[in-house]
């Protein structure tokens, strides 16, 4: 749904959307399910991310090699500061 935001931990999967294009909205501190502190990245909810996520997940994504390792250090720089 546009408007909404979309979230997930998984870093890995983070950097890939911000490389992908989605809009990064901010990365927040919270906690799992099991109450351990975790770091949430939010994005801006498009209609494209369910097609990116199976990209992702299927191993058929094609992303700028470079871009993805910079994006997954910013990444872990936002988790580190969190």
């Amino acid at each position: 749904m546009l408007g909404q935001q979309f979230r997930t931990a998984d870093l890995y999967f983070a950097a890939y959307l911000k490389v992908a294009g989605v809009p990064f909205v901010e990365a927040k501190k919270g906690s799992s399910d099991d109450g351990r502190p975790k770091i949430f990245f939010f994005f801006e909810d498009t209609e494209a991310i369910p097609d990116l996520k199976r990209q992702y997940f299927g191993r058929v994504s094609k992303v700028v090699a470079l871009s993805y390792v910079d994006e997954i250090r910013s990444m872990k720089t936002l988790a580190h500061m969190g």
